[in-house]
C-alpha cells in the first residue's frame, strides 16, 4: 500500500501524527504538508486544527503546533465527511 502522507523534513512529531491520523479517514487520498511559518505570541490554541477550507481537490487546513503554523492540504472525493470525522475526534474547534 502506497504511503498516503507526505511529510517535510523540519516536521515534528506532534503534527506528523495528526497528519497520519487524517491519511487513516475513510476517503482521504492523500495528505501534503503545506507552508511551515513559526507562530508567533503565547497562548495555547483552542484546537489542533483552526482552520478548514474548502478547495477544489478537498480540504486546505490550518494545524496549531508549539511554535508554528502548518498549512496542509488533504485530497478528497468527500470534504463533508472528512469535516466530520475530524470534528468527531475533537481536531476541530467548531
Amino acid at each position: 500500500m502506497p504511503r498516503k502522507t507526505h511529510h517535510k523534513h523540519s516536521s515534528t512529531k506532534g503534527y506528523r501524527r495528526l497528519l497520519d491520523g487524517l491519511a487513516k479517514i475513510d476517503g482521504v487520498h492523500r495528505v501534503a504538508t503545506g507552508r511551515i511559518k513559526p507562530r508567533m505570541g503565547s497562548g495555547r490554541p483552542i484546537a489542533p486544527i483552526s482552520k478548514v477550507r474548502r478547495t477544489d481537490s478537498g480540504l486546505s487546513i490550518t494545524i496549531n503546533t508549539d511554535g508554528a503554523i502548518v498549512d496542509a492540504y488533504v485530497v478528497t472525493d468527500r470534504p463533508e465527511a472528512v469535516e466530520e470525522a475530524m470534528r468527531e475526534r475533537g481536531w476541530t474547534a467548531s
